[in-house]
């Protein structure tokens, strides 16, 4: 049983995002903290497609009650993903590290998990990340200051994401949290985090999250854009199960970006930022707004690096002259969005010669 975890370890590793081995081996402690050898066993089997629990059992030639009672355990633990069918079945299936199995422990944290998961980050998950040029991130824009553009699609306006939904929950950032508890990072909105639909449930049943409403949720977005936070969800058109608000100082993502130089970290909106330098007064506001350094004030005028502008919006909103304006990108530059959630892991898998879903 004791090389179980590195064989749990290859087979997060065939997830497209991935969870590659390091010299050090901290991704090994990371996963003895997580579960069991006899979960380990349990984790080989699953697929990342979800099944029932009949299924798995027959696989792994389990008693299927028994196999049930302990996969529903394992996914309260957030080590692995359930959900329900419509007749209210549940399913189970292998969890990718991230997005997946590191968010899940929002209530598991202390200093010393923190400390591998961050060692992790810099050893393994960010060589990874440098891999690939498609992120599964995109920015989502602040949605008043593309109202007037009549090329706005539905997968970039917050308010058609959460009128696509009748089920809610708001969780506690994880980023945010872990900066807090290490006591660094910064005083933003901690449940800045929302999951819609059947991951909702996931979220509410396992304690991570609380059941809210479509008019909290815009309550959320409102109280994000007025913090500075950088709306995100997933790089594809139609229906999207969450949407995180980030900051540059605590966001894993956009500190990719800023403390990595990664700029492939996130996919950027249809827009980017333009300044009215006829009216612009160089008063600053917007190097505060700006989560990935993309502003700088030369010679009394803000100037916006094209190259690094995520076309977030959260310059326009609070530019005290109204000197800055959302500008739509021309067709040759808008960034790829990928028709479906399997699309998008599929590309992020062919640029590492890694098939998906996989056996």
């Amino acid at each position: 049983m004791s090389d179980i975890y590195e064989k749990v370890r290859q087979r997060l590793d065939m997830f497209p995002q991935g969870f590659p081995k390091t010299a050090s081996g901290v991704e090994l402690g990371i996963l003895r903290r997580l579960f069991t050898p006899d979960e380990g066993e349990v984790m080989l089997g699953l697929r990342p497609i979800p099944e029932p629990s009949s299924v798995i059992a027959c696989r792994l030639s389990r008693n299927a009650d028994e196999l049930e009672e302990q996969l529903y355990g394992m996914s309260q633990k957030g080590v692995i993903l359930r959900m329900k069918t419509p007749e209210g079945q549940p399913l189970y299936a292998l969890a990718p590290w991230i997005v997946g199995i590191w968010e899940f422990q929002l209530n598991n944290l202390d200093p010393e998990f923190i400390r591998l998961k961050d060692q992790y980050t810099e050893e393994g998950m960010i060589p990874e990340r440098r891999k690939s040029k498609i992120s599964g991130m995109r920015t989502i824009p602040v949605e008043e200051e593309i109202a007037s553009s009549s090329e706005i699609e539905p997968y970039e306006k917050v308010s058609e994401i959460i009128n696509s939904h009748t089920k809610f929950a708001a969780a506690e950032c994880i980023c945010r949290k872990t900066k807090k508890i290490m006591g660094k990072g910064c005083d933003k909105l901690i449940e800045g985090c929302m999951i819609f639909g059947g991951w909702a449930d996931y979220y509410i049943e396992n304690g991570i999250g609380r059941a809210i409403t479509r008019e909290e949720a815009r309550e959320i977005i409102l109280k994000a854009e007025e913090q500075g936070l950088v709306h995100c969800s997933s790089n594809q058109k139609g229906v999207k199960m969450f949407i995180c608000n980030c900051c540059g100082c605590c966001c894993g993502v956009l500190q990719a970006v800023n403390k990595y130089n990664i700029p492939g970290a996130i996919t950027k909106s249809n827009y980017y930022a333009k300044v009215d330098a006829n009216t612009c007064t160089g008063c600053e506001t917007c190097l505060d707004r700006c989560q990935v350094n993309a502003i700088k004030v030369e010679d009394g005028t803000a100037r916006i690096d094209k190259s690094r502008c995520i076309g977030c919006g959260l310059c326009v909103s609070t530019c005290p002259a109204e000197s800055i304006s959302l500008v739509h990108k021309e067709k040759d530059d808008l960034p790829v969005i990928f028709p479906d959630p399997l699309a998008l892991v599929q590309a992020i898998g062919k640029e590492k010669g890694k098939a998906f879903p996989f056996e």
